[in-house]
């Protein structure tokens, strides 16, 4: 075999190394690089434990394009048959998701050139009508007509985690009598190079991206191909599985039309990859190990009865020598057993050939470590998918309040990283183009002198969303903290309420509400001081320590 010569920065031919030569006057690059060691440990060729490991370095579109089609099955498979998975999974939508999101709208006054008080006016013309058309009656938000805007975003995040990536359609559907903007998500699956064909320069897995003139692109999708049906509806011979559809990513004048969310882990990349996928094998391996386990338990717990023959084996075989007749005594046995079967409740009872006897081995099952081994792998899956081993397993017996308070402030980041990444990517542009209708329509009117929707798009469809709230471990506490924040200036009380998933101005008026009912009714009205100053006189229980493990690791 020839070795190709390795060209310098000049572009000639470097001297290639005699393999028989000693090293002895190796350059320093020369030593590290070709010598007897690396610059980096974990580039060793080596060590016994690195010298087997090599590693294919592909592109991330590459690496996804190869084995996406893979790992998509055997993730779905673990979301219809693995319960530890299917369960992970649900924690995060319910943390990230929950019921719903609410918007707060925040538009700029100052990109607007308005003062606060018509941005305030805006913002809440924005969220009423907004509401009405994210909780229809008749589930106009949704292209299917099934589905109100809590539960299209519950489906988008499933898929998030499940396909690491998340598609909608923004559909157009003409009605007189509600918003005609309506949102179709699409299983990731159906996201395809027409025809099956392999990726190139401007078709990434579905995504056809920009070209200029000179046949160069920045990565910016323009367009996407989107299968006529699921690939899996082929084996119900369905003929738009092999038809596509491109659907551009916007249009001319930057109505969005495609909604693609995905968290890129590298440059280059175009398509998502699911937080399982480094965890799959693992996640596998549980399963069958719990299944097997819980086999054993149940082998341990059957008691089995047999019932053996009185003849020995000379006997046996006189009674099989007269073509197989038996004798008059087995006959009467056979018949007799026949007629009254031996039956014990709860007992299998088996019938053995004469002469024949079992003998049974006394398996140690359940394993006696299979709790702590099992909880383990649990963690190492809760910390892939980014929840605590405590929400994943639903075993809160080794959690005390100083514990849960750290994991709940440590994973909530998380939640709320991902919650904000869906938010820009996915509601926004969502919310984006049912904004540019209602405004068109004149369900939302803009202050005077403000704008246009085209000339500040972004500075109109600023907001927040608010998820579910992150709940309280100690409510006495945790109110106190809160208050302290307020009064000190550290925190408002639109921060205070969002973190528990309300609206601080609806709080407000609630409140008032209520206040003044209570006025009508000769009640006291509700007093924020008085309430403090109640809280901070309640005695605050002491912190428990988690419960003591012995030294094996058993709780």
């Amino acid at each position: 075999m020839t070795i190709p010569a390795i060209l310098g920065p000049t572009g000639d031919p470097l001297p290639r190394a005699d393999p028989a030569r000693p090293r002895a006057g190796a350059s320093a690059a020369g030593a590290f690089g070709w010598g007897m060691g690396r610059a980096f440990n974990g580039a060793s060729l080596t060590d016994p434990d690195l010298s087997t490991w090599s590693a294919w370095n592909p592109a991330p579109q590459v690496a996804i394009a190869a084995d996406r089609n893979i790992l998509s099955a055997r993730i779905h498979d673990l979301a219809r048959n693995d319960g530890w998975a299917s369960g992970g999974v649900a924690r995060i939508v319910d943390a990230v998701i929950g019921a719903s999101w609410r918007l707060s709208s925040k538009p700029n006054a100052r990109a607007l050139g308005i003062d606060s008080d018509a941005a305030a006016e805006l913002a809440d013309q924005i969220e009423a009508k907004f509401k009405l058309w994210a909780e229809c009656v008749d589930f106009t938000c949704d292209a299917g007509g099934q589905m109100n805007w809590g539960s299209i975003l519950a489906l988008a995040f499933r898929h998030r985690i499940w396909d690491g990536e998340a598609l909608a359609q923004i559909d157009w559907i003409e009605r007189d009598w509600a918003y005609s903007t309506a949102v179709q998500v699409i299983h990731p699956d159906r996201l395809s190079n027409q025809n099956n064909a392999p990726d190139n320069y401007a078709l990434r897995g579905g995504v056809e991206l920009d070209l200029d003139a000179s046949g160069h692109s920045r990565g910016e999708p323009v367009a996407y191909w989107v299968r006529g049906a699921h690939p899996g509806e082929a084996y119900f011979a369905n003929l738009k599985v092999w038809t596509w559809e491109r659907v551009p990513r916007r249009t001319p004048w930057g109505r969005p039309l495609m909604v693609h969310a995905f968290e890129k882990q590298a440059a280059g990349q175009f398509r998502g990859i699911s937080p399982l996928a480094p965890i799959l094998k693992k996640i596998r391996m549980l399963g069958r190990y719990d299944e097997a386990e819980l086999q054993a338990a149940i082998l341990n717990a059957v008691m089995a009865a047999f019932i053996t023959s009185p003849f020995d084996a000379e006997q046996l075989a006189e009674s099989m020598s007269d073509e197989g007749s038996l004798s008059t005594y087995q006959n009467q046995r056979r018949e007799w057993h026949d007629a009254a079967p031996i039956s014990i409740p709860g007992v299998k009872v088996n019938f053995l050939a004469s002469g024949e006897k079992v003998e049974l081995t006394n398996p140690n099952h359940p394993n006696s470590v299979f709790e702590a081994f099992e909880r383990t792998v649990l963690r190492n899956i809760a910390t892939a998918i980014g929840v605590t081993y405590e929400q994943m397993s639903m075993d809160w017996s080794q959690v005390n309040y100083s514990s849960a308070r750290a994991a709940l402030i440590e994973i909530w980041r998380g939640f709320t990283a991902r919650k904000d990444n869906f938010a820009a990517s996915f509601a926004q542009p969502i919310f984006a183009a049912w904004l540019e209708e209602a405004i068109d329509k004149g369900d939302v009117k803009l202050p005077k002198g403000a704008p246009s929707f085209y000339q500040a798009k972004t500075a109109y469809c600023a907001a927040k969303w608010i998820g579910p709230g992150r709940g309280w471990v100690d409510p006495q506490k945790e109110a106190l903290a809160a208050i302290a924040r307020v009064e000190a200036g550290f925190s408002t009380l639109e921060d205070e309420c969002a973190e528990q998933g309300k609206d601080w101005v609806e709080v407000l008026m609630q409140t008032a509400r209520e206040n003044k009912m209570r006025e009508t009714l000769g009640l006291p009205a509700t007093i924020p001081q008085q309430a403090a100053k109640h809280l901070a006189a309640m005695p605050v229980e002491q912190d428990e320590p988690a419960p003591a493990k012995s030294k094996k690791g058993q709780p």
